[in-house]
């Protein structure tokens, strides 16, 4: 998509910060999509026939899309390179598409800023990436800052295709405003626990919050690495303002985002104001004050808190098994040859029910037009068919130098990808070479057991990982937050500032600089300060949406 926060905005797309950390890149195996049938696309190829991809991808374009725009480009990314603005994949995108590409990548935790200076400016590139539609998307698109796509999207095969619950998740008043990009509901972030330190203490995997803080407490105490030092912490969490990443929400009932619990006039409620997100912050306090949590754990970057854990410093985390850098996990392997990795199965609830938010739905990240395009449609028409051809679906048998659109979109067999065990692997630092980096880099599935994500890593323990992870999920049920299906303009006006409120409170708590029996005042001081207004319109509107939540 595409880092899930404890306190984030809810109606922001589900776990847009849950999935955030979650762009890695590896030869596009999790790339799902389609490509355009119009002249603008530089092949009619479906991603089932390697003859006809090979044959149409260089077809000559007619005499309209040789005229060459330069197109600007401005995104964030989760991965630790970022994309050269210059470079061999932009020389092949500006062949293909006979455009003048001029991409500009920050990294995710900066880029919001970047974005806010940029929109303010008024001088818009010609595509603007966001991770969801927040109230900043709202407010951007109501002030006419993106293009309306409803009428152009037509045309295109893939994203025709999308369903329309998630092009209404990117719709502002009936409008469309963003290409999105495709993430499985299923793969999203998920608590991994380092299995062998499990196995080096002779403990067991943790069932509920009492034996979870024993079993990190040891991650801390008892040399879980066995290397005579001690240099280990039980989990890793960080701040980003808003909320929490990743917190330690072990079910449905515990997560903050998730609107399943209901107050006693029967409306369903924001987690972050429940009775279970309390014990959650309990747990989490009662961490920080055996030394299990980092000391500067408010102030880290998850980027770092990320990259402890894959050199070893910490027993749990939140990792998704899809599109991530397996770079990182061979760097823990060739560190802890011994480690292991599996994703905790959720805790049971007190209602007896157990399971995960799913991972919103069904993508993650998007991508607008700038409102200038209006004056140039045949421009935006070409970016449209760009956005369609790097989206289409190729199954994964098909994912070979053969397949000259596959190859193409991964830089070339040998340059950007190379094939292992009969399956294509990024190489490493290559990522100027790709033009999948640059561009859409997820495939839209037909489905996502179409996804196979076990089929995209050769590192052992990556492999092991994914493998482990999507037999634990066979068996997880995973709850439909209504929030993800509505817009809400009172909580896009206010959720923001009570979030931030709240996390205040919370982060003190957690630290002790903040006794827990003030929880009701941080409660009331939300409901307050506009979070009943949010709740009552929230429960509106899903009454008149007809939105029914519920587990998948």
């Amino acid at each position: 998509m595409k880092c899930r926060s404890l306190l984030i905005a809810f109606l922001a797309i589900a776990l847009a910060m849950t999935l955030a950390a979650c762009s890695g890149g590896n030869n596009g195996g999790n790339n799902e999509g389609e490509k355009s049938t119009t002249t603008n696309a530089p092949s009619n190829s479906t991603g089932t026939n390697d003859k006809t991809a090979a044959t149409t991808a260089t077809e000559e374009p007619d005499a309209e899309s040789k005229v060459k725009f330069t197109v600007s480009y401005m995104d964030g990314l989760w991965d630790t390179a970022i994309p050269a603005p210059q470079g061999p994949a932009v020389t092949a995108i500006n062949e293909k598409f006979d455009i003048d590409f001029k991409p500009q990548f920050f990294f995710m935790q900066e880029y919001p800023d970047k974005l806010a200076v940029t929109m303010a400016s008024g001088d818009l590139p010609d595509m603007i990436g966001q991770e969801g539609p927040d109230a900043n998307f709202v407010k951007w698109a109501k002030q006419g800052a993106f293009l309306p796509l409803n009428d152009m999207i037509k045309k295109y095969p893939t994203l025709s295709q999308i369903p329309q619950d998630i092009w209404d998740s990117v719709s502002v008043e009936g409008k469309v405003y963003a290409i999105p990009r495709w993430f499985p509901k299923k793969y999203g972030k998920r608590p991994v626990i380092r299995k062998d330190w499990l196995d080096n203490l002779g403990l067991k995997m943790p069932t509920n919050y009492e034996e979870l803080k024993n079993v990190l407490v040891a991650f801390t105490k008892q040399d879980p690495d066995m290397n005579g030092k001690n240099d280990t912490l039980g989990m890793g969490i960080s701040s980003v303002g808003t909320g929490l990443l990743y917190g330690a929400a072990m079910s449905v009932g515990w997560d903050s985002g998730a609107w399943y619990y209901k107050n006693d006039k029967g409306q369903l409620i924001p987690g972050i104001i429940t009775s279970q997100h309390k014990d959650e912050i309990q747990f989490l306090a009662d961490l920080y004050k055996e030394g299990a949590l980092s000391k500067d754990w408010a102030v880290a970057k998850q980027s770092d808190v990320r990259n402890d854990f894959f050199t070893g410093k910490y027993g749990m985390y939140f990792e998704q098994p899809y599109d991530f850098n397996q770079k990182r996990f061979t760097a823990l392997r060739e560190l802890q040859p011994t480690a292991n990795l599996a994703v905790i199965p959720p805790f049971a609830q007190e209602d007896g029910q157990s399971g995960y938010v799913a991972s919103g739905k069904g993508f993650y990240q998007m991508i607008m037009l700038s409102g200038h395009l209006k004056d140039h449609p045949e421009k935006a028409d070409r970016i449209l068919g760009m956005l369609d051809y790097m989206s289409t679906f190729v199954p994964w048998e098909q994912r070979t130098a053969n397949h000259a659109d596959f190859d193409w979109q991964n830089g070339g067999l040998g340059k950007g990808y190379e094939i292992k065990d009969g399956i294509p692997v990024d190489i490493p630092d290559a990522q100027d070479v790709r033009p999948r980096s640059y561009l859409i880099g997820r495939y839209w599935a037909p489905n996502e057991e179409a996804v196979q994500p076990q089929n995209a890593f050769t590192d052992p323990l990556a492999k092991q990982f994914v493998q482990d992870a999507v037999e634990t999920l066979k068996a997880v049920k995973f709850y439909k937050n209504p929030v993800d299906y509505i817009t809400s303009a009172v909580a896009d006006e206010k959720g923001s500032e009570l979030d931030q409120a709240f996390t205040d409170h919370v982060t003190r708590m957690i630290v002790g600089d903040e006794n827990m029996d003030k929880w009701d005042t941080a409660v009331n001081e939300y409901l307050d300060n506009g979070g009943q207004e949010i709740i009552d319109d929230v429960n509106e509107i899903i009454t008149e949406k007809n939105v029914t939540p519920g587990w998948e």
